[in-house]
């Protein structure tokens, strides 16, 4: 019996451990975000805008201006992207677009010829999964390297 509890803890304290680990990770990824650098890809709807993470990058048509209008429950599912400092443009990004709009919070999110930018949470590196969704009161479309949204068709993948 003292084998089987030893056992269960130390399997609890491992998964603890996981996730501490886990948060520290995405805290430095914030962190590390200091300047987060945006490139170009090509996807399957053309070039787009890609985050430091290797995801995809979005705009929500219900922002208003720069002003985001993604916030609680929406912003757990669409995570703006962050940034501490000026971001930077990789190959084929117009630096000359990017900037940067204050959350409630305090905090800076990316922006990209004035609209705010965000990952979709269940994306994953390289894939797109949900190109002009209509969730959270806006439509969610990619973005070109010209500074406009994408509003070609897609697939919600969920």
């Amino acid at each position: 019996m003292k084998d089987r509890l030893r056992a269960m803890r130390l399997r609890l304290v491992a998964i603890v451990v996981v996730a501490v680990v886990a948060g520290l990770a995405a805290s430095a990824q914030a962190a590390t975000g200091a300047a987060a650098r945006l490139s170009v890809r090509s996807t399957e709807y053309g070039k787009a805008l890609f985050g430091p993470s290797g995801k995809v990058v979005y705009v929500f048509g219900a922002d208003r201006g720069s002003t985001s209008r993604c916030y609680g429950v929406c912003a757990t599912a669409w995570p703006p992207l962050l940034t501490s400092a000026a971001p930077l443009a990789g190959p084929g990004v117009e630096a000359n677009l990017l900037g940067t709009t204050k959350r409630k919070n305090g905090t800076l999110q990316v922006t990209y010829n004035g609209h705010p930018l965000y990952y979709y949470q269940a994306d994953k590196v390289g894939k797109i999964m949900c190109q002009h969704a209509n969730m959270h009161g806006g439509l969610w479309l990619i973005i070109k390297p010209n500074g406009q949204p994408n509003t070609a068709k897609g697939r919600m993948h969920m």
